[in-house]
């Protein structure tokens, strides 16, 4: 019983060795910088996020699941994709800026709960480069925009800590 459990134990230590490598030595570990998460990180997928996004509001409205049209908004987010795509920054502003006004014009007939989630999903994945933060402050007023700002960091503090 002994052997196979001494066996075994090296067979295990082998294979971690080869997968992870050797223990790294303190000379190592103090070299290697934490990781830090802060509210600004956004991905850089964001636009193939929101086109995602708008488009399964689209294939709801075309299951009668929800009132509307997306067709418009699908048309601007593959603008925006392209635009961001190219590099071109100031049009990509100018881009996701007007999904946002459309968003506040509820284009196509969309409801006002579609068109909110839509609106708080861009102001979460969109860097804030590419959108206006005043046109927030102005729907949802300040106060409103500052507890969502904290709630999300505080949300990102949080989940920087569970690991």
């Amino acid at each position: 019983m002994n052997r196979h459990i001494a066996t075994y134990s090296t067979v295990v230590l082998t294979c971690a060795w080869a997968l992870f490598g050797p223990a790294p030595t303190q000379a190592a570990t103090d070299t290697i910088a934490p990781v830090s998460w802060s509210n600004n990180q956004k991905s850089a997928a964001w636009a193939e996020e929101l086109l995602g996004q708008v488009v399964t509001y689209q294939t709801l409205a075309e299951k009668n699941l929800i009132p509307g049209t997306f067709e418009a908004y699908v048309e601007q987010m593959r603008k925006v994709r392209e635009l961001y795509r190219t590099g071109n920054r100031r049009a990509t502003y100018d881009g996701v800026n007007q999904l946002m006004v459309m968003l506040e014009a509820r284009v196509g007939g969309i409801d006002v709960h579609s068109a909110d989630a839509l609106w708080d999903f861009c102001y979460r994945v969109t860097p804030d480069e590419y959108h206006a933060r005043d046109r927030h402050v102005r729907a949802k007023g300040a106060d409103e925009v500052q507890k969502h700002e904290e709630f999300m960091r505080d949300m990102d503090e949080r989940a920087s800590m569970a690991f």
